[in-house]
């Protein structure tokens, strides 16, 4: 895909003095500095059940332990109240 860009011509020099002492073409040097400055992307890695129950229990560590709730806390009565009890 051709693309044009307007170099200021200091850094017009510079490519061109470089890519003679690369032993390139202008072309390609271009080229090369560009692939050099924008790597492809890494493929996310793929994380096995154990790795990630291991990351997953590792990040629990990092959150310190709350106070406990007491049982009535977590019983169906206290969690689904009746709206005219608001």
């Amino acid at each position: 895909m051709p693309i044009t860009v307007e170099l200021p011509p200091e850094l017009e020099k510079r490519f061109i003095a470089r890519a003679k002492v690369e032993g390139m073409s202008l072309d390609a040097f271009v080229k090369e500095c560009l692939s050099r400055s924008v790597p492809a992307r890494a493929q996310p890695q793929k994380l096995s059940a154990d790795d990630m129950n291991k990351l997953l229990d590792e990040a629990a560590d990092l959150v310190p332990d709350g106070p406990a709730l007491p049982d009535e806390a977590m019983s169906r009565e206290s969690i689904y109240t009746r709206e005219d009890e608001w």
